[in-house]
């Protein structure tokens, strides 16, 4: 089959199955072959957004799956991450029953589902199904929840309570096999006492919302390590000025990515981020630097 003739249907389907296609091939083995151990490529994700759902934020038709922008970008790892209830919802969501779309995540080396999603959306019905899916199946390494935090110093400064957080932590660990829960932890959040919810969490996402605040990173993370050094962390990088919604500059997409393979070569970090399908087959001129960047230094030992 060429590659001009081949349909979205046979591209996924020979991806799947690590076969060569055309010129292709080399970056489509990288991408579904199991990574090194030991490689930057191991430590790559990509936030998983629902098909469509970013459109609102950004303005711009998106129609890029999750499983879709991993293989494009070359990672081996997704966090699948539930549209929030309101405009992102109307154009794309993951819909129960979740266990189908495992099916699509099988050729993946680790994936977190969502408990808690876009906008801190969720509901005990989900967060009861996304527990089982994670529980059963067998490349899921844990849950993720995002906007979990309320940034609030007092009252609700989380989606859920304390007891909700460790019901969740007991159900996962119960199950004999290493389960974790990560949450989006923002730079912003550094200042609020949250230590009692930290300590029950295994990781975070640490996002840094403004590129120009990307160059507090070195001190941001110093700090996050201050206040939880139990805390595996993975390092959120953003493809877009959500804010201005235009591609972050080159500059700080540089920045970030150089300050990310530094930080896991010292194992300050335990892995990289980037946000998201739906904001990679738009236009954005971050996401094609990026895709060069990962396939520069992807295999290179850590």
């Amino acid at each position: 089959m060429s590659w001009k003739n081949m349909t979205r249907r046979g591209f996924l389907g020979t991806a799947a199955g690590g076969l060569a296609v055309s010129s292709l091939a080399s970056p489509l083995q990288a991408q579904l072959a199991s990574p090194r151990e030991g490689t930057v490529r191991d430590r790559l994700w990509l936030f998983g957004s629902p098909t469509g759902s970013t459109a609102p934020h950004t303005k711009r038709r998106t129609v890029m799956s999750p499983v879709e922008g991993a293989l494009y970008l070359g990672v081996p790892n997704i966090y699948m991450n539930q549209a929030c209830s309101g405009a992102e919802a109307k154009l794309g969501r993951f819909e129960p029953p979740f266990e189908q779309y495992a099916v699509a995540l099988r050729p993946f080396k680790r994936v977190l589902w969502g408990l808690v999603g876009s906008g801190g959306f969720t509901t005990p019905e989900e967060r009861k199904e996304g527990v089982e899916l994670i529980r059963k199946t067998p490349n899921f390494v844990g849950a993720h929840m995002d906007d979990f935090f309320t940034n609030v110093a007092t009252g609700k400064r989380a989606i859920l309570t304390i007891e909700e957080l460790r019901d969740i932590r007991r159900s996962l660990k119960a199950v004999g096999r290493p389960l974790e829960i990560y949450s989006t932890y923002y730079t912003t959040l550094l200042k609020l006492p949250l230590t009692d919810y930290l300590e029950l969490l295994d990781g975070v996402t640490f996002w840094t919302w403004r590129p120009e605040d990307l160059v507090h990173l070195e001190s941001n993370l110093a700090r996050l390590k201050e206040l939880a050094p139990h805390l595996k962390v993975i390092q959120g990088c953003y493809l877009v000025d959500f804010t201005n919604r235009v591609s972050t500059p080159i500059p700080a997409m540089r920045q970030q990515c150089e300050f990310g393979l530094n930080a896991l070569r010292q194992k300050r970090i335990a892995g990289m981020m980037f946000l998201s399908n739906g904001v990679m087959d738009v236009g954005f001129e971050a996401v094609e630097w990026t895709r060069a960047w990962i396939q520069k230094v992807g295999d290179t030992p850590l």
